[in-house]
């Protein structure tokens, strides 16, 4: 059962004041919270208006070690996407320099309690926009460079000795094995659902042998590039963009990297427009063959489909007092759906 949304709030309120302990801030420093779906994270302001994110991690599904390298990927990204100018979370590191700090999770339910890691990562200013509510085409336009700026930076990047993360393959994305932990997750799909389900399974693993597995098509990929990850500021020579949310960054295929987007964009009547400006965008700086393009219709079914089974390991964790599984994952399949009919359109 979820916890009950006070009691979590006011047991991870003081495992996170106890973790901003560690760490050689400017007195006063406040934390409030931006989120519980997830993990919990709180916005962190120190003094001289300081601004920085506390993550702490939801027990019982993401495991240190990859939480460990996306630090270390960012650290080491963030000069040279700035130098493009692409803002993207850096570490803050404790004290005693380490990346992540771990501290105790009361437990509301009066259970033994848990340890659970945190880090601290710099903010990343700017409001998400959305197509209709400030978003055109050349706003579409620059997002596409942006992610095809991070693939870039992905493939430069070295990883060191011990770097884990994820692989987003088939299995992972589809099966008990998944990193999001989802548990028995079919018991939440109606008949209807998990033949769809299969399907995109099926069809997901086919685009995933076709694609291959050269240094082009295959590398570290952020695996939730969405509209609301994208924070956008507007200068005076345009919009400046920021990333967020490395939290599922892993081993895939960039051209996954696209789909979570494009459902988002898909949404909108001038999907169409909106679609060419991003992979025009893309293109102007990574290559991207247009054969590619057929592939997008299945792999946005199956960011939805995979979805599901973040929903489930929610569920199957600590659970959430913002999130109705069964509701989330009925929409899911509903967009897994749609998403697979777009297969047949021109």
């Amino acid at each position: 059962m979820p916890p009950d949304g006070q009691s979590y709030a006011d047991a991870a309120r003081a495992a996170a004041d106890a973790a901003l302990t560690r760490y050689d801030l400017p007195a006063p420093v406040t934390a409030e919270p931006i989120r519980m779906l997830n993990n919990a994270v709180f916005a962190v302001t120190a003094a001289k208006r300081k601004r920085l994110v506390l993550r702490l991690h939801r027990p019982r599904y993401r495991r240190p070690e990859h939480t460990l390298a996306e630090l270390v990927f960012l650290e080491a990204v963030h000069r040279p996407l700035a130098e493009v100018g692409i803002r993207i979370p850096r570490p803050f590191r404790a004290a005693n320099d380490a990346l992540t700090v771990t501290v105790t999770l009361p437990d509301p339910g009066g259970n033994a309690s848990q340890q659970v890691h945190c880090d601290l990562l710099t903010w990343v200013d700017g409001q998400v926009r959305r197509p209709g509510t400030g978003l055109g085409p050349r706003g579409v336009h620059r997002l596409g460079r942006v992610l095809a700026h991070l693939h870039r930076a992905a493939e430069s990047f070295a990883p060191p000795d011990g770097f884990q993360l994820p692989t987003w393959d088939a299995q992972a994305m589809f099966t008990e094995h998944s990193p999001y932990r989802p548990g028995p997750f079919h018991e939440f799909l109606t008949r209807e659902d998990r033949s769809a389900f299969a399907t995109t399974a099926e069809l997901t693993a086919e685009v995933f042998e076709t694609l291959g597995r050269d240094r082009e098509t295959f590398g570290l990929i952020h695996y939730d590039f969405i509209l609301g990850n994208c924070h956008t500021v507007r200068t005076g020579s345009g919009w400046s963009a920021g990333v967020i949310d490395f939290d599922d960054c892993g081993w895939g295929h960039f051209l996954y990297d696209l789909a979570p987007i494009m459902g988002n964009l898909s949404d909108y009547r001038h999907f169409g427009q909106l679609r060419t400006a991003f992979l025009q965008g893309y293109r102007s700086v990574r290559a991207l063959p247009i054969a590619f393009e057929a592939h997008l219709p299945v792999l946005m079914a199956a960011r939805h489909a995979a979805h599901c089974l973040w929903a489930s390991g929610l569920a199957h964790s600590n659970g959430s007092a913002e999130l109705d599984t069964a509701d989330h994952i009925a929409y899911r399949m509903r967009e897994v759906r749609r998403c697979l009919a777009m297969r047949s359109q021109p």
